[in-house]
């Protein structure tokens, strides 16, 4: 007799899971530590003069944790539009398109009067100047996350590394805008006292634009640091609950750890470290999630976790669903992306207040494939 068919997951149950918020001990002086290492040195955003030949698309660089050479490309409004923010936005764990390609995605953002800086994680194409490739680990492919988990130190680890990234990332597109530490020629709107800085992540890139916003908030009196933050089918959080489905990094950290008995509970407390609901919960910025009801590599009750921990006010937290993440889905779901990828242009618009980016797109955030009324998928 064939076994009845599994139920399907309960969707409210799903995108209202809570993880744990609790930071382990090592939490406050981990990161204290890793703060006062990241502001001995003030990086600088300059042209990259030699190409790195993994993408050389990448037409700006910095230098970030360790001296590690980050590469990036800088994508400014083609039309005559000043700028008034910035963005950085990250990739997820597989290898990312080439930074050309990346760049005409995100044109439209630009168009708004926004310098958008793709930047790419240290030992992925397009920063492997300094590191080499450190996408493959103990002859697998596809696993960066894994280096250095399970060193002596949290030091050596490559996640608390690839957070410095993204968060100095932030620090030189802020400098930019100030015409500081740059000289880099961005037609900057004046009339604007601070230019925002807006953050914006996939995947992997989603749970570290979460630790990174954390650790950057609230360390000047007065201004948040980052003023947005938009993010999509975040990992990185509830890593207890992730291990009972291992997929993607899970398993590949979960194997280290099972091939380490006598460590686990120290191995357990490092993942911790980088939990992004412990983080989130530093995060009161306006959040705009993309979060998928299915997903084969991040379950959807983690991806949800890591919004729930954000402590935005309800109002300036917007949750837009598909039906299938990290994988290419039917023309609905595809369609439903889109349509998300062009509420982003709206959300990142700096001549707007988030609520009011995306009043008319709030009809769509459950379901619907049209666009509001006036917009145009094919217009920035």
């Amino acid at each position: 007799m064939d076994s009845a068919p599994s139920t399907p997951p309960d969707p409210v149950r799903t995108f209202a899971h809570i993880g744990d918020p609790v930071p382990v001990p090592e939490h406050a002086p981990f990161w204290k530590h890793w703060f006062e290492s990241l502001i001995e040195h003030s990086p600088v955003l300059v042209q990259r003069i030699t190409p790195d030949p993994s993408d050389p698309g990448a037409t700006h660089e910095f230098d970030s944790f360790g001296g590690v050479s980050i590469g990036a490309r800088l994508v400014l409004p083609s039309n005559d539009t000043p700028v008034g923010a910035s963005l950085v936005t990250v990739h997820g764990d597989h290898i990312p398109d080439p930074l050309e390609v990346n760049a005409r995605r995100w044109q439209r953002v630009a168009d708004r009067g926004v310098a958008v800086l793709l930047v790419r994680l240290r030992g992925y194409p397009g920063s492997r100047v300094s590191t080499g490739d450190l996408t493959q680990a103990n002859g697998n492919e596809h696993e960066w996350i894994t280096h250095g988990f399970d060193a002596e130190s949290c030091d050596e680890w490559i996640l608390p590394h690839a957070v410095a990234d993204v968060s100095n990332a932030c620090r030189v597109m802020r400098n930019a805008l100030l015409h500081r530490d740059t000289d880099i020629d961005i037609n900057i709107d004046e009339s604007i006292e601070h230019p925002g800085v807006y953050l914006h992540g996939s995947s992997l890139g989603a749970g570290l634009a979460v630790i990174s916003a954390s650790q950057l908030i609230g360390r000047l009196r007065g201004e948040s640091i980052i003023d947005r933050l938009a993010i999509a089918c975040p990992s990185l959080g509830d890593w207890a609950c992730r291990f009972d489905q291992p997929t993607g990094t899970a398993q590949q950290l979960k194997r280290i750890i099972d091939a380490n008995p006598d460590r686990r509970e120290e191995l357990m407390a490092r993942l911790r470290l980088c939990d992004a609901i412990v983080h989130g919960r530093r995060v009161r910025v306006p959040t705009f999630a993309m979060l998928a009801k299915r997903d084969e590599i991040v379950s959807p009750k983690c991806a949800a976790a890591v919004f729930n921990a954000i402590d935005a006010d309800p109002g300036r937290k917007w949750r837009f669903l598909i039906d299938q993440g990290h994988h290419d889905g039917d023309t609905t779901n595809n369609r439903r992306i889109a349509l998300y990828a062009r509420a982003l242009c709206d959300f990142f618009d700096p001549r707007q207040r988030p609520m009011a980016s995306l009043h008319r797109w709030e009809p769509l955030m459950h379901d619907g494939l049209a666009p509001p009324a006036g917009v145009r998928m094919d217009d920035a």
